[in-house]
């Protein structure tokens, strides 16, 4: 049983316009069961002092009840940084979020999973993003991923990518991923599947591809291993779509920490 101690309420409430999945409950029933200790400093930001001054922020604009929920952050000995939560904006989009990046001793690809739930559809992402060149180095794609191409398939039909997945998103992308739109249907089964599609992913990356990962001993791939994972980084902090709305809402500075937690 994780060390790790659940420090977020994780119920998203009823909306009056749709019952939300619960995707945020589902993921901690797959991370509870795997051994994290709660980051309390990440990329140098105190991260509960961080949390106060950005509710102190939203309470200043006047957002405090459009804006609710929260996101923990947590390690082990292999991964650095595993964040998941959720936020509720305007009581219009749930939004959950569970992303993973390795240490620097270790190359397994990063776990990124977005989930952006409204009335409508649902705006997803699930990937596992390879920190090497899978074509030099085609042993990666073996060791980590090919196992999961049975359990890919079943979920291909999500995939329905929306116009703003753009070239540098797709330039990010591993093999498996799944970027999608899919619409919620009257009876949001979608919603069900696309859900668990997302908890899927991140069991997979917890007990096979994390599982099997071992310190790198060649000093130059780690380099370049790691290289990759500060750019991949770098990337998604100035283009993430949510970059702007974030910055119009908390101001530069307090925005851009947000986004350095996120990824």
């Amino acid at each position: 049983m994780s060390k790790i101690k659940l420090e977020i309420d994780l119920e998203i409430p009823s909306l009056e316009t749709f019952e939300p999945q619960q995707t945020a409950k589902a993921i901690w029933e797959v991370l509870k069961e795997y051994d994290f200790e709660t980051l309390r400093e990440c990329a140098g930001i105190n991260i509960a002092q961080h949390k106060k001054e950005v509710d102190a922020k939203l309470k200043e604009q006047g957002m405090s009840s459009m804006w609710l929920g929260d996101m923990q952050y947590a390690a082990n000995d292999k991964i650095e940084k595993l964040v998941f939560g959720w936020n509720l904006i305007r009581g219009a989009m749930v939004i959950v979020i569970c992303s993973g990046w390795p240490r620097d001793d270790y190359d397994f690809p990063a776990l990124s999973t977005t989930w952006d739930e409204s009335l409508k559809h649902v705006h997803m992402i699930a990937d596992f993003m390879p920190l090497t060149d899978l074509v030099m180095n085609d042993w990666y794609q073996e060791k980590y991923l090919d196992s999961f191409e049975p359990i890919y398939k079943p979920y291909t039909d999500l995939l329905d990518a929306p116009p703003e997945h753009l070239p540098w998103f797709r330039a990010l992308a591993g093999p498996y991923v799944i970027a999608g739109r899919p619409k919620a249907g009257p009876d949001r089964a979608v919603m069900k599947r696309a859900s668990g599609c997302i908890v899927t992913y991140i069991k997979y990356w917890l007990e096979e591809i994390v599982a099997k990962a071992e310190p790198v001993t060649d000093a130059l791939y780690k380099e370049q291993v790691n290289a990759k994972k500060e750019k991949l980084k770098d990337i998604y902090r100035h283009k993430d779509p949510g970059g702007p709305v974030l910055n119009a809402i908390l101001g530069k500075e307090l925005s851009w920490d947000v986004v350095k937690l996120l990824f």
